[in-house]
């Protein structure tokens, strides 16, 4: 059955400028070959070069754009220490609360015909996701600084987590881990990997209390943990 996707289509800054044209050509030409599929794209600028002309981060009509859309192409935006950074970095706040994008889902695999700059590695050695929580956790927006003769002394940014966050992340792992062909290329095993820092955060702490929890209504899944620097080297 045929149907037309609306996709939002945010240009961002910098580099994103170039990437994103070129991932608009890419699904254009998707249609050329997957039968009944019709795509309308809505292009808006958003980041901190707009930023610069008109005072605000992004047009007043793209966030209803967004919440109508099928699906939101968007690029990088803003740049370290530039005047204006709260209105910048407000495109990814509000995106992700007002639509309530909690899920971060980053696939790792090894394309067929793609070099791969990894020694002695090929397609089918490699192939696993990340998931991570995107609503809360240093996005939360309690933050601030202490300016004292015009020199900014303290920076804060407060992190938070909880149990309804951890569990629905934990919960979307799990689904996807079951959802998908095969498990881990090493051994074939469905697993899930709690990766934090239990040790010494008593908010990763949590996080890994409701991951045992929410572990017991998957049986067929194997539980797994790291912390976060030990997994950071283990996948260098």
């Amino acid at each position: 059955m045929s149907k037309e996707y609306d996709i939002v289509v945010l240009l961002g800054d910098g580099i994103s400028k170039e990437v994103i044209p070129e991932a608009v050509k890419v699904l254009k030409a998707s249609t050329d070959v997957v039968k009944d599929l019709h795509l309308k794209f809505s292009e808006f600028e958003c980041g901190f070069e707009y930023f610069q002309k008109t005072g605000k981060a992004w047009p007043d009509n793209a966030l209803p754009a967004c919440k109508k859309s099928d699906a939101i192409l968007f690029g990088a935006v803003g740049m370290p220490g530039v005047a204006g950074f709260e209105h910048i970095v407000y495109v990814h706040r509000i995106l992700r609360r007002k639509l309530d994008l909690y899920a971060n889902v980053r696939p790792v695999k090894i394309r067929p015909n793609i070099k791969c700059p990894l020694v002695g590695k090929k397609p089918g050695d490699i192939d696993l996701v990340v998931v991570r929580e995107g609503t809360e956790d240093l996005y939360t927006p309690i933050r601030g600084t202490l300016e004292r003769a015009e020199i900014n002394e303290v920076a804060i940014d407060v992190k938070i987590v909880t149990r309804k966050g951890s569990e629905r992340i934990i919960k979307y792992a799990f689904d996807l881990c079951r959802a998908r062909n095969k498990g881990a290329p090493v051994d074939g095993v469905k697993r899930v990997t709690c990766v934090d820092k239990s040790t010494v955060l008593k908010s990763c702490a949590l996080f890994r209390e409701v991951f045992d929890e929410v572990s017991k209504e998957y049986p067929d899944i194997t539980k797994d943990y790291a912390l976060i620097d030990a997994w950071a080297q283990w996948a260098i």
